[in-house]
């Protein structure tokens, strides 16, 4: 076996005898009546934001808006169609609806749920900066692993007619970087929920299989996506899930979802020649 897939397999299994050996020790500390509200708090709610983003958390549920700007405008919904409707900027308008949903289900709500319910730090969810960056060589090596992937699709019609989400990307760079800003944040906040507050609030209860559960709504949600993508997502979704248990941070996962998705966009405008850097 390589060297460094040696080493991979090493700190892999490492890590599993770690983090089940302290789900061992937290499950016997426990007396036998207890309930692990834990476990049920994160699992329940997850459920629920789930849920909610299914059913007001799309681009096309912009319209979910009018109650709250009714309470300021008399005809809220012709207030929403100037923005949301606006045939320069109303795509980028409804694709920030959606990242703000995600960044508020997916990171806002349970991030109140650790800090005001359970009575925990948002650091031992993923969040700790320290030491982030002292595994770059991990991060370099997973996108790496991913780029050659990348290129050979770009020249796919289909895979150009997808990326970027927002289409006029190439108008200007003010259109570019605000939609790489947008796309960013709502990557933070997914990397949060599945790798961050589903894994780290499991991981004392369930052990190494935390990554699984997590894995299974993360799959999910690339449903109605080309095959080949919704698989990849059971892989990265494994990946990231060690990856964030070896660092007990989600910022390489973040780093690495983020770099991967503005290498798509630049490489998918760069075939179609439509790069606003260079026009």
């Amino acid at each position: 076996m390589f060297s460094p897939l040696k080493r991979l397999w090493v700190l892999t299994h490492d890590l599993v005898i770690k983090v089940e050996a302290q789900s061992k020790h937290a499950r016997n500390a426990r007396q036998d009546n207890d309930i692990d509200w834990t476990t049920m708090g994160v699992l329940t709610l997850a459920a629920l934001i789930l849920s909610i983003l299914e059913y007001y958390g799309s681009s096309t549920h912009w319209k979910s808006l009018e109650p709250l700007v009714g309470i300021f405008s008399d005809d809220p919904a012709t207030a929403l169609g100037a923005i949301f409707a606006d045939r320069d900027y109303g795509r980028l308008a409804r694709l920030t609806y959606w990242s703000g949903t995600t960044f508020l289900g997916y990171f806002v709500v349970p991030a109140l749920f650790i800090m005001l319910i359970m009575k925990h730090r948002l650091r031992d969810y993923g969040m700790k900066l320290e030491g982030a960056l002292k595994h770059w060589k991990i991060y370099v090596g997973l996108y790496l692993l991913v780029l050659p992937f990348v290129i050979a699709v770009a020249f796919h019609p289909s895979f150009q007619r997808t990326y970027p989400f927002y289409q006029a990307a190439d108008r200007s760079l003010l259109d570019f970087f605000a939609w790489q800003i947008v796309y960013a944040a709502q990557f933070f906040a997914l990397e949060f929920f599945y790798r961050g507050f589903l894994i780290h609030g499991l991981k004392a209860r369930l052990g190494i299989y935390a990554i699984f559960v997590s894995t299974i709504p993360y799959c999910m949600i690339h449903f109605g996506k080309p095959l080949p993508e919704t698989v990849g997502a059971i892989l990265a979704g494994i990946a990231l899930g060690l990856l964030s248990l070896y660092t007990r941070s989600i910022w390489m996962g973040v780093a690495i979802h983020v770099s991967v998705a503005v290498t798509m966009d630049i490489t998918s405008l760069a075939v179609q020649g439509r790069l606003p850097f260079f026009q």
